[in-house]
């Protein structure tokens, strides 16, 4: 056999596990995205949403199980800045004495995360946190606002980190908008949006949760990138040292795998 035909074998080998990977992070994220929108259904079917009717809607979906590599489903609510202190204490008559939006601040808007399943202790660091006073959460919920449409954000340090295994991660956004505004224009769904319901990604524990779920090994080393290659910008990575030379287009569109 010609060292050609051999090339051409790898190369073609190559091409399809690529391919394969890349087919199998897009239909995880298409899964999340089914997922978000059916939340966002209970909010554009009902008056209000409870936190229990949340909470028992996540356990039903029992994201651990069928959906790993979920760190948590939530609805992050939007407001004027005089709204803010009525709000927080409605939260904290609820059960939730400590309860305040972080970071302190007068911010109008301002958004606050009230509803977030699982609220085990990792998920209970971002409760009340404001996403929108963060530049890159709030260029993706600023863009889901005004498009109508599911986004997602760049690469973000969750607040639900620690100081032990932190991971990159990233954000979807779907908007919420109230049902008695106009929603046809930017500036209409600017004007009309309630809130967000959004899911947060530990990107370590996605990646395991897909390469898990794949019905055979994928035979290569690999690095995920949110954008063009750089230590800023790296997800995930089983290569020892990453020295990026092919690029293929996964999901979302601008995130890149080499």
């Amino acid at each position: 056999i010609s060292n050609h035909a051999i090339e051409t074998k790898v190369q073609t080998r190559f091409s399809y596990q690529t391919n394969d990977l890349a087919t199998a992070i897009k239909r995880r994220l298409l899964e999340y995205e089914t997922v978000l929108r059916g939340g966002a259904g209970i909010f554009n079917a009902s008056s209000g949403v409870s936190r229990d009717e949340w909470r028992k809607y996540v356990h039903d979906l029992r994201l651990q199980q069928n959906f790993p590599g979920i760190q948590g489903m939530g609805f992050a609510l939007m407001m004027p800045a005089m709204e803010v202190d009525r709000h927080i204490a409605q939260v904290r008559a609820e059960g939730f004495p400590d309860y305040t939006i972080r970071p302190p601040g007068v911010r109008d808007p301002t958004s606050s995360i009230i509803y977030l399943e699982p609220f085990d202790w990792r998920n209970q660091r971002a409760f009340g946190y404001d996403m929108f006073s963060e530049p890159v959460r709030r260029a993706a919920m600023i863009k889901a606002m005004e498009t109508g449409e599911l986004v997602i954000s760049e690469r973000v340090t969750l607040v639900q980190e620690t100081a032990q295994d932190v991971q990159p991660g990233f954000l979807m956004y779907i908007p919420v908008y109230r049902k008695d505004m106009p929603t046809t224009t930017p500036d209409e769904r600017r004007a009309a949006i309630q809130g967000f319901v959004y899911a947060s990604f530990r990107a370590k524990d996605l990646m395991h949760g897909i390469l898990s779920a794949t019905q055979q090994e994928i035979g290569i080393e690999f690095a995920i990138y949110d954008g063009a290659p750089s230590p800023d910008t790296l997800l995930f990575n089983t290569i020892s040292h990453v020295q990026p030379e092919i690029l293929i287009p996964a999901a979302p569109d601008d995130y890149l795998i080499t």
